[in-house]
């Protein structure tokens, strides 16, 4: 292990991958930055996993092996950052694997501008290895050592999909998780990337975006992403992401600026209602019942000036109305509900679709 070299620390969590993790590890065993430790998490797995992780630790004393009940990834993760020695800290799914240089690339990122964590692209590839579209993300160094500036990166482009919600393209500093006791949100099944993204985005003072493309995500027909596309369940889901980062948002920003805490609930709302009408909404809104995203839902329509800073100037205010539609009928306030019945038929004379019938794209 080349000791002039800053330690970088990856986690993979692994659950019956028998048939990919050899090729994740390899990947990362061949990596031209050598200063590493691999952590990997067998988190209670039913096929071979366990004996490929097995082979890997008696290949490379680099390779550090756990063996778990199963409890999910979020506790998976939790446990290996009990465990990490590195400075840096890097997060690899069993399924997916790296370009060669990929860690040295994000590790030169980090020092050469001294962020505080680097965002990089990455491949979607099939298992046949094809390259599917690709997304490509904001770049550029990002200075966030103001609250202000903290506050734009997370609303304006994290979770706007600009640098990505995930945690696998990303190196981030030990001493930020560390001190800040950062963790994954074990009850949170869909968008715990995010919400671990959000959090220590509430305190990194920088961010660098590179252009390169180094890690390679692979599309499985039978993914835990594929399995999670109803509505209830991302409404749920969404709303408990929200709840979880309340408590840290206030702890990180000051009175002026956590009181705006509502425009990050409202777009992590309207995340999870993509691809669903305003009536669709309303209904699992009905269902759910829930005091807390019924507050800051009313909290965020008193602010109507606010929506075109926090969406394009265009759809700003079909997006308000959007809530203000929920809303309405939630509380039974019929003045609203007039209100909106004539913008519908508004809508429908000018030959566009109503607020029943919209999709948030």
């Amino acid at each position: 292990m080349c000791k002039d070299k800053k330690l970088v620390s990856i986690i993979i969590p692994a659950y019956n991958v028998e048939n990919y993790i050899d090729s994740c590890i390899e990947s990362i065993l061949a990596q031209t930055y050598t200063a590493i430790e691999v952590l990997i998490v067998d988190d209670g797995s039913k096929d071979n996993t366990w004996s490929h992780i097995e082979g890997f630790m008696a290949q490379d004393e680099r390779v550090r092996g756990f063996r778990r009940e199963n409890e999910g990834v979020s506790a998976t993760r939790n446990f290996a950052l009990t465990q990490v020695n590195g400075e840096y800290i890097q997060f690899v799914d069993a399924d997916d694997y790296l370009a060669k240089n990929g860690v040295e690339r994000l590790v030169n990122a980090m020092e050469s501008t001294g962020a505080d964590w680097v965002n990089c692209q990455y491949n979607r590839v099939d298992e046949e290895g094809n390259l599917l579209e690709q997304y490509s993300f904001h770049h550029g160094f990002k200075d966030t050592s103001t609250q202000e500036a903290r506050f734009n990166l997370i609303r304006d482009e994290l979770l706007e999909y600009f640098i990505g919600y995930e945690v696998w393209n990303k190196l981030f500093r030990t001493s930020i998780i560390k001190e800040k006791g950062l963790a994954f949100d074990e009850s949170c099944h869909i968008g715990e990337d995010l919400e671990f993204n959000t959090c220590y985005g509430f305190y990194a003072n920088s961010i660098n975006c590179i252009e390169d493309r180094l890690y390679y995500y692979l599309i499985r027909s039978d993914s835990a992403m594929a399995k999670s596309k109803a509505l209830s369940n991302n409404f749920r889901q969404h709303l408990e992401l929200s709840k979880g980062i309340e408590s840290r948002f206030n702890e990180a920003f000051d009175k002026e600026l956590n009181g705006k805490f509502y425009q990050l609930f409202y777009k992590l709302m309207i995340h999870g209602f993509k691809s669903y009408t305003a009536e669709e909404a309303l209904q699992i809104s009905k269902e759910v019942d829930d005091d807390f995203y019924k507050k800051y839902l009313s909290e965020t329509l008193k602010h109507k000036d606010e929506f075109s800073k926090m969406f394009y100037p265009e759809i700003s205010k079909l997006y308000y109305r959007y809530g203000l539609y929920i809303a309405a009928h939630l509380n039974k306030d019929h003045i609203r509900e007039i209100y909106l019945k004539g913008y519908d038929l508004y809508r429908m004379l000018r030959k566009r679709e109503t607020l029943r019938e919209w999709k948030l794209s």
